[in-house]
């Protein structure tokens, strides 16, 4: 979303995760976090899996209680449109008239509220990654499940405890009365202000942009929020160039340390390594090679036993891989081969940061110059920079690639101390 936005539009990150305490279910919602932190990552991996979760309970219930199977896999949408596909699904099996009796048929009689995570997890992710949690719609959503007002304070007491910093006083289905409440609350515990529609399409009875439910203007001076996530976006923003501490499997390179069981057998399959999945760290392709790729290939040992047995299947047989691979295929460091990948990098990130112009750069200069690719105000040029027309940019901005590269070294660096302690003896570096 953020490499479509205009250049005159702030863009802020959010995100909805749907949890539970034991008072009852809630949502907290997160702006401005870095998703790069891995306490967030492992936060949003298990709400997903517990979406999964949702989906195959939803789908065993219907075949138990009406005998119905559904061959298709819905999993793939639990954090989707995943209700709307399964109601389609039903009515086009003859099983419903339309999507609304489906819903009410069969969905809504599968009471999954309790499958979720602890809204206490969800806080604490979304506080590591630096960004504001919020409790959204505190006196129920648009199935306007309503809360008592014992309820209301122990469900309180529990999010400020974990550390919610918000709350959504403003809402489409809020009376005034709710509202004066809900702003009160926040002025108590000095919680910023938030406001939101439920805006869903289609799927609800909700025009974009209604905070209430009695027709008052909100400004945005009165979401007290939108004036702190702007300060902090602009005190400290986003890292232009992203090192997430998880693993995304969109078009990255992955490192993790390993270990190969069996040097007789293709050290590429899956089985024949152990990987330290928990210290992984991703990176885009782009990335590794505008800015390490020279670095990484320079310090590859093609004859370390690990890299001298990889081969890949193709159809006319085996490949074998000597050099450095790109296509998913591990290229195998030593422990002392990244130590000096990792203090050349240095010494690069050292000589950029005091000349963009020093010589000794110059075998890094074509992915240097593709700097501006990653500033959100040369994402929408109608034509290519010239050589020269980047150089200068560049240099005007090197900080963002130094700082790449510092956060780079401290993340490898963890993970070989976190790998050596528990074992392992390689790192992998993968590529898509």
């Amino acid at each position: 979303m953020e490499y479509e936005v205009p250049a005159d539009m702030v863009f802020i990150r959010g995100i909805e995760v749907s949890c539970v305490t034991e008072i009852r279910n809630c949502h907290i919602l997160g702006y401005g976090f870095n998703k790069d932190v891995r306490a967030f990552a492992a936060m949003v991996n298990k709400a997903m899996a517990k979406r999964q979760e949702v989906v195959e309970t939803h789908l065993n219930f219907i075949k138990d209680k009406y005998g119905i199977e559904i061959s298709e896999d819905l999993k793939q949408y639990a954090n989707k449109d995943w209700k709307a596909r399964l109601a389609k699904i039903l009515v086009a099996m003859g099983k419903a008239t339309d999507e609304k009796q489906a819903r009410e048929t069969y969905i809504k009689p599968c009471n999954t509220n309790g499958i979720r995570i602890d809204a206490r997890e969800a806080i604490a992710g979304i506080l590591a990654a630096g960004g504001i949690p919020v409790w959204a719609h505190p006196y129920g959503g648009y199935t306007k499940r309503d809360m008592n007002d014992e309820e209301f304070e122990k469900q309180l007491k529990i999010l400020l405890d974990a550390g919610l910093q918000g709350i959504e006083c403003y809402y489409s289905g809020f009376d005034e009365a709710q509202v004066k409440s809900l702003l009160k609350v926040a002025k108590e515990h000095n919680l910023f202000i938030s406001g939101g529609s439920d805006y869903h399409g289609e799927c609800k009875d909700i025009k974009l942009g209604t905070l209430d439910s009695y027709g008052k203007e909100v400004s945005e001076e009165e979401l007290t929020i939108l004036a702190e996530l702007s300060k902090r976006q602009k005190e400290k923003p986003f890292p232009l160039i992203e090192i997430e501490e998880w693993h995304n499997p969109g078009a990255c390179f992955w490192f993790e340390p390993v270990m190969v069981k069996d040097l007789s057998q293709n050290t590429y399959s899956l089985d024949n390594l152990r990987s330290m999945e928990e210290a992984e760290i991703s990176i885009s392709s782009s990335s590794f090679e505008d800015f390490l790729y020279p670095l990484f290939e320079r310090h590859f040992d093609k004859d370390l036993p690990e890299n001298k047995g990889r081969y890949e299947e193709w159809p006319e047989g085996r490949k074998y891989m000597t050099e450095f691979e790109w296509y998913l295929t591990d290229n195998f460091y030593t422990y002392d081969k990244m130590v000096l990948v990792l203090h050349d990098i240095e010494l690069v990130a050292n000589r950029l940061e005091n000349s963009y112009e020093d010589t000794r750069l110059d075998f890094l200069r074509e992915g240097l110059r593709h700097l501006p690719d990653y500033m959100p105000e040369y994402w929408h040029l109608d034509t290519k920079l010239s050589d020269s027309e980047a150089d200068k940019i560049t240099s005007a901005n090197r900080s963002h690639i130094v700082d790449f590269y510092r956060r780079f070294v401290k993340s490898i660096r963890e993970m070989m101390q976190a790998g050596e302690k528990a074992g392992y003896n390689r790192i992998s570096v993968c590529g898509p």
